[in-house]
């Protein structure tokens, strides 16, 4: 037997082996079933896209500009360098661009800021009402039974918004104002990453919001006004828009064939009626 010839009856052979049981023996099945989940996972796992763009967006404004870059070569040319303040020569000037802030809600430009002082008004006005409701029982006991009453307004006036939406939709109806009285989910730019177990996992992926969605949505001011509006009136909006466009009673919860079928089986328009 040559010296480069591997001798399998060593000592070096019998002792990795016993290492290797050793190792093998510490786990418990449970243990290495999850171990090689997580491995699997790891392998397996492709990115979704908005997460490969996200990255590739966050890299590239990380990136500082080469010299070579046509707008850095303009820059220095005007006097410009490296570390130097954007805007005016003073210690408070900035040193990096203004953060890019991506838009991922279905709101107008603006909508948000409209939105949020119409929230403080309303938080403001709840607090002045539990002030009150503090000094007097009776303006408590009152004012708990409004709010039970406007509570279940603006559930039947979601629940009637959304269906508005879904049989509008069926009619190919791009855009209605009706809409903006579905509340918008929260704002969330967590991204799930890769668990113990496979079976875990879990991929979200934002829908991007369009030029042509933006173009459709209605001018903030007009969903202000709406939103503006006593709940009574806004449900009553909603009602009348599912009567007279898709023969639909609320309280009925059922749509009739035509405007006939509608007059002769429904009691009324109102929720008295029923």
């Amino acid at each position: 037997m040559s010296d480069s010839d591997e001798d399998y009856m060593s000592s070096k052979f019998l002792e990795e082996a016993q290492v290797y049981e050793k190792s093998k023996q510490s786990m418990t099945y449970t243990e290495r079933r999850r171990k090689q989940l997580q491995e699997q996972a790891i392998k397996g796992y492709n990115k979704p896209r908005k997460e490969l763009e996200r990255e590739a967006r966050e890299e590239g404004l990380r990136r500082q500009m080469e010299e070579s870059n046509k707008g850095m070569k303009m820059l220095q040319k005007m006097g410009f360098k490296k570390g130097m303040t954007l805007g005016k020569d003073s210690k408070s000037g900035l040193q990096e661009p203004i953060a890019v802030q991506m838009k991922n809600d279905r709101g107008g430009l603006g909508m948000q800021a409209v939105l949020k002082r119409a929230r403080e008004e309303r938080e403001k006005e709840e607090l002045e009402a539990r002030k009150k409701a503090e000094v007097d029982p009776d303006s408590f006991r009152e004012v708990m039974a409004v709010r039970a009453k406007q509570a279940a307004l603006s559930r039947r006036i979601v629940a009637a918004a959304h269906l508005c939406q879904k049989l509008d939709q069926a009619k190919n109806i791009e855009a209605n104002i009706l809409w903006a009285l579905i509340p918008e989910p929260e704002e969330e730019e967590k991204e799930e990453k890769v668990g113990l177990d496979a079976e875990d996992q879990i991929q979200y992926e934002k829908k991007e919001v369009t030029e042509d969605e933006e173009e459709k949505s209605p001018p903030p001011e007009e969903v202000l006004e709406l939103k503006a509006l006593p709940l009574d009136d806004q449900l009553g909006r909603v009602v009348s828009y599912l009567r007279s466009q898709h023969n639909y009673c609320f309280w009925c919860g059922a749509q009739y064939d035509d405007e006939n079928d509608l007059a002769e089986n429904c009691p009324g328009p109102e929720e008295d009626d029923h």
